[in-house]
């Protein structure tokens, strides 16, 4: 069972090891998704853990779905949310060094790109993922590193797809004023050859 969906139907069953695939073909993803809320890695251990008990004790109610990664995106923002809105909504978004985790960290080819090119990339993007709102840097993240359709991004962030369009766009914006269109692109190259 390789199968998002069949795994998924195996777990809403009974299936223990079909929630351990579940399990871990996702906590490094929902993790790394947590770091766009908050630094401390003990709120987020604790959200992926009360969100996958909570699979677990509901999952005969649990329906079907299109998407077992954006319903489990969804689910686990949920969940952290509240527990950061117990600790009084301390939301602490994190600039490049931490939105470009160690997993995301920006490689270069030396017949390609040059370090000090590379380190102007970074020291632009960085600048300009401070100018952003927190939605701004998170929508960035779930289009262009999670690749999620504006559709489930819209779902996930409670917008409307209109609103998902137009929050990608200013994010954009936002980007262009600090990096030109080549070094956009190698930004985007970059992202992508770290993902193969």
């Amino acid at each position: 069972m390789t199968d998002d969906k069949d795994i998924w139907d195996g777990f809403r069953s009974g299936d223990e090891s079909s929630l351990q695939i579940i399990f871990d073909r996702y906590y490094t993803p929902l993790f790394n998704y947590g770091h766009k809320f908050t630094q401390d890695d003990h709120i987020i251990e604790d959200a992926l853990q009360d969100l996958f008990v909570k699979l677990w004790k509901q999952r005969e109610s649990i329906n079907a779905t299109e998407s077992v990664k954006n319903y489990l995106y969804k689910s686990f923002r949920r969940v952290l949310l509240r527990m950061l809105d117990v600790q009084q909504r301390k939301y602490s978004f994190l600039v490049l060094d931490q939105w470009m985790d160690a997993d995301q960290e920006l490689a270069y080819d030396q017949t390609m790109i040059s370090r000090e090119r590379l380190e102007t990339i970074r020291t632009n993007l960085g600048r300009a993922l401070e100018k952003m709102t927190p939605r701004q840097r998170e929508i960035i993240h779930l289009r262009y590193y999670e690749e999620m359709e504006y559709e489930e991004i819209a779902a996930l962030m409670q917008i409307s797809v209109s609103s998902t369009y137009k929050l990608v766009y200013k994010a954009i914006d936002v980007l262009r004023t600090y990096l030109s269109k080549t070094d956009l692109l190698i930004l985007t190259a970059v992202i992508s050859l770290k993902k193969i």
